[in-house]
């Protein structure tokens, strides 16, 4: 478990995660969490350390799905419940046919939202593909996105976007999919996620729908689990935020806010009190003009 602060990775004892393997040195590195998420830190830069395939010599920010290669130990990045990752996915839906008004030809269609496929691994990495209503996968030549690797079926799965939701679809595949490192047949999705297929990875991202911290807590609304805020993370519970309120009677500044005021600033004699300051400074300065 990866908890708030530091936990450190090699094999030197006393390491909060002792790994042993070819090219793992002994203060390998270091993952930091706090309220913006998991951070991988390298303690050793010319040790062997890999995020999704990318070399890493200093330091690489962290999501749920991500693989962390160091040396001959390749780890992965998973939720802390595989069942945060919804597998209830409706009926595939119909193409919805044109509807008309009695009497005229106006339609009327749902247009689903916009969603692309993000490259962060193998020969697609860097590369932004739209999905439209639906992508069928597969190494297949007729497939919408072919993904030649053995690990792959001829149709492996289809991602299908409609007004309700982004649902992935499998389509008789052998070895199924991963959704931020939880292996899945079928899964909702939500912009933000990861999905793998064998050494290929892309991030789902479409403009205007919830992500998955905003449909849990969505999901926890309807059980009657009200939460004050949504989760603000998806690789882990949340981290709190620091309940640094303190009482009004301490007189000590709160530690990175802004100083208390000056006692005494906002009284209306201070101005008046610097205004005849100044002016009696220019009586004495003409009196001594005079006397020269």
């Amino acid at each position: 478990m990866l908890n708030e602060g530091e936990t450190s990775i090699g094999f030197a004892p006393g390491s909060d995660v002792e790994i042993k393997g070819d090219g793992v040195v002994e203060s390998h590195a270091v993952i930091t969490v706090d309220a913006r998420g998991p951070v991988l830190w390298v303690r050793s830069p010319d040790a062997w350390t890999h995020v999704n395939g990318r070399p890493v010599r200093e330091k690489a920010m962290l999501r749920v799905g991500d693989l962390i290669s160091l040396g001959s130990v390749t780890l992965m990045l998973k939720p802390d419940n595989d069942a945060s990752i919804s597998q209830h996915v409706p009926p595939a839906a119909e193409p919805q046919e044109a509807m008309s008004e009695s009497g005229n030809e106006t339609h009327f269609r749902v247009t689903p939202p916009k969603a692309l496929l993000r490259g962060v691994s193998g020969p697609y990495f860097g590369k932004v593909l739209a999905v439209p209503g639906r992508l069928v996968i597969g190494r297949g030549s007729d497939c919408d996105l072919v993904l030649d690797e053995p690990e792959m079926s001829r149709k492996h799965a289809m991602i299908e976007v409609t007004a309700a939701g982004i649902y992935l679809r499998d389509m008789g595949s052998a070895n199924g999919t991963y959704v931020n490192g939880v292996q899945v047949r079928d899964a909702v999705l939500y912009s933000g996620d990861q999905i793998a297929f064998d050494r290929n990875r892309f991030l789902i991202e479409a403009p205007g729908m919830p992500t998955r911290a905003d449909g849990q807590y969505q999901a926890e609304q309807l059980m009657g689990q009200k939460s004050a805020t949504p989760q603000s993370t998806q690789a882990m519970p949340a981290v709190p935020v620091q309940q640094s309120h303190r009482q009004s009677t301490s007189s000590e500044p709160l530690t990175g806010g802004a100083p208390a005021p000056i006692k005494g600033s906002n009284s209306p004699w201070l101005p008046l009190l610097i205004g005849i300051a100044i002016a009696a400074a220019l009586v004495l300065l003409l009196l001594g003009f005079r006397q020269s």
